[in-house]
């Protein structure tokens, strides 16, 4: 909870207990006056949001029978009533507020400030083959962070969903909950500035592709990391396959649940030619990225481009996300790196996934993925490669694990959404291993945990 929201849960504890304590109630209007005040103060130092709704009623009736109330002093029974009961709702009423509570991202482990900016690509060379009306260019939302020259009135970037009221009732509804539920998220800025200038000279590349049903910043946390190393990291909001895109026109691409059909809800062959569709779609988003970076300045990427050494270019993804970067740099020779967060390798061709791996390589996998038949045909993937790969399973953890999921309630492992291993911890690792593997291997410098003793709850591996 934030600062006023706990002095208001604390001067509403006061004003159950006092009464209870002392045995007669304060001077009328004392207790409804204090109590209004922290409200107001509360909603004008922080916001309202709405697992307070709660607190806020229990103020409007605690004010009124302050006012109300005839009689000052309290009986015996009366007391231990109050305080039986006051605290037994007091903490019914706090639960939401502490269940759900503010978001904070974990903060960027680099050295670099980071700035960030959102555009749209689109290409005439693509059909869409989603939505409700297939048939148009197909167009993505992108956004880019990268190590910025801040000026010294830069404001950080809020929130960290952007166009939450278009994203925040998508996500909810893809878990059945209300549209609201999500909207406290608004008030979690990121660690990124907008529209500052970048970092002057040449820097390595790296694209990030998110999972089905997720959004671009859905690992925000690995993009802001690995910008402050000294990245220019570019993640792709997949359209149709993110919960929901909103680009810059105000047009929406809301998620097409036919893109990638339930398994228990259709033909195994069915499934299959979906699976395998989607995943090259966000494959040749991937790879329409990099076609825009080659572009240069005059492209859509303008100035960032100018930064971009596409001589040191690796991809890494999330679920479907990273079997597409998988594929990509199974076919494209710009790739000269790749790593991949439970990635999902099953749909892409026998041809394609018959190639070798020609670059380094990293999987990190959660203990869900491990006994998939995906990671038997990840692991023949690997040990056809001449190249090095590690291979890393990181124990006590689920698939949404390795997304920022388990930052969104302390309570996450109720709902399914982290494993036994706290999420700071996990947090922790993924980072150690991304900026390692990517420093050693674009930057040719660092990377000393790669070499060292795993931290616990890591199995790790070298291939060869």
């Amino acid at each position: 909870m934030r600062l006023w929201e706990l002095l208001l849960t604390g001067a509403l504890v006061v004003a159950l207990l006092w009464p209870a304590l002392e045995g007669r109630r304060l001077p009328r209007g004392v207790t409804a006056v204090a109590l209004l005040a922290a409200v107001f103060i509360q909603f004008l130092a922080e916001g309202f949001r709405w697992q307070l709704w709660g607190l806020y009623g229990l103020v409007v009736g605690m004010s009124l029978g302050d006012m109300l109330a005839r009689e000052r002093q309290l009986e015996s029974y009366r007391r231990i009533r109050r305080v039986v009961l006051g605290m037994v709702g007091m903490l019914v009423l706090v639960a939401p507020a502490w269940a759900l509570p503010i978001v904070e991202l974990p903060p960027p482990t680099g050295p670099y400030q980071v700035a960030t900016t959102s555009f749209e690509i689109r290409s005439e060379d693509r059909l869409e083959d989603y939505g409700p009306i297939p048939g148009d260019y197909r167009r993505v939302m992108v956004q880019a962070w990268y190590p910025g020259v801040l000026s010294t009135n830069a404001e950080p970037l809020s929130p960290w969903i952007t166009d939450l009221e278009v994203i925040g009732p998508a996500i909810t509804a893809t878990l059945g909950l209300p549209g609201f539920f999500l909207n406290h998220t608004r008030y979690t800025p990121s660690h990124s500035f907008e529209q500052v200038v970048p970092y002057q000279g040449k820097i390595p590349v790296i694209l990030y592709s998110h999972g089905w049903r997720l959004f671009r910043n859905a690992a925000i946390h690995q993009m802001e990391s690995l910008a402050s190393h000294g990245y220019l990291v570019i993640a792709v909001d997949h359209t149709y396959g993110s919960v929901a895109t909103v680009f810059p026109d105000g047009a929406v691409a809301l998620l097409d649940p036919e893109a990638l059909p339930d398994a228990d809800d259709v033909d195994d062959e069915i499934f299959e030619e979906a699976a395998i569709r989607i995943l090259e779609t966000y494959s040749d988003d991937l790879r329409m990225v990099i076609g825009s970076l080659e572009e240069g300045v005059s492209g859509p990427f303008g100035s960032l481009a100018g930064i971009a050494d596409l001589d040191r270019l690796g991809i890494f993804g999330h679920s479907l996300g990273g079997g597409a970067a998988v594929r990509t740099c199974l076919l494209e020779e710009i790739c000269g790196v790749v790593a991949s967060l439970d990635g999902w390798v099953e749909p892409i061709r026998s041809a394609e996934l018959s190639k070798e791996l020609d670059v380094p390589s990293m999987f990190i996998r959660s203990d869900p993925w491990r006994v998939l038949e995906n990671d038997q045909v990840l692991r023949g993937l690997v040990e056809r490669s001449n190249r090095r790969s590690y291979w890393i399973g990181i124990e006590n953890t689920v698939h949404s694990d390795l997304t920022l999921a388990p930052a969104l309630t302390p309570v996450a492992a109720w709902f399914g959404l982290r494993g036994s291993m706290p999420a700071a911890q996990v947090f922790a690792i993924i980072d150690r291993y991304l900026v390692s593997f990517f420093d050693r291997h674009l930057l040719g410098v660092g990377g000393r945990d790669l070499t060292e003793v795993p931290p616990p709850g890591v199995l790790y591996e070298l291939i060869p």
